[in-house]
């Protein structure tokens, strides 16, 4: 069988590509956005958890669409695993188990935060984690957020304007 130099030179080509995009696929930073948690305990509040945790990993997502500089782990992939390990963010044990989950994630940063009902205030923070160390970065952080509980659906607009910018530096830095 005689291949003809084109055709070599086409697989090659092939070849190339394929261990391109493998390798571009693999280094994306990997970030989590886990359910927030309600300092508070009302049970009542208890779905903004999870409504600031979808908003603010969708708008992330909006931020880098064609995943060039991160890729946000998908919603429905913490929940089952989250709901594998049972880990609820009301529960106190929450914080310490929750790590578990990212290292199975493979996630190298987290986006979460916590808020407490105030009145008819809603004091709102959330951070990036290193989620080798466990602890958030101190120069992009979105802290002590105040909106009435009305308007707690304007604050993951908020906290994505905040954190955004130390989400590109992580990225880039791990490319």
């Amino acid at each position: 069988m005689v291949i003809d130099m084109k055709t070599i030179f086409l697989r090659i080509m092939f070849f190339a590509m394929m261990l391109l995009f493998a390798t571009s696929a693999y280094s994306q930073t990997r970030i989590a956005v886990l359910p927030f948690q309600n300092m508070d305990g009302p049970l009542e509040y208890s779905k903004w958890c999870f409504q600031l945790q979808d908003s603010v990993a969708k708008l992330l997502k909006q931020q880098d669409p064609d995943e060039n500089y991160f890729r946000i782990v998908p919603i429905d992939s913490i929940e089952a695993l989250t709901a594998e390990m049972n880990l609820d963010p009301s529960n106190p044990q929450y914080e310490t188990d929750v790590w578990k989950a990212v290292h199975n994630l493979n996630a190298k940063y987290v986006v979460s935060g916590f808020f407490i009902v105030d009145g008819s205030r809603v004091v709102i923070s959330a951070y990036i984690y290193d989620a080798e160390f466990k602890l958030p970065d101190p120069n992009y952080q979105a802290k002590d957020i105040r909106k009435k509980k009305e308007k707690i659906m304007e604050v993951p607009e908020i906290i994505v304007e905040q954190l955004y910018p130390g989400i590109i530096f992580f990225s880039r830095k791990n490319q």
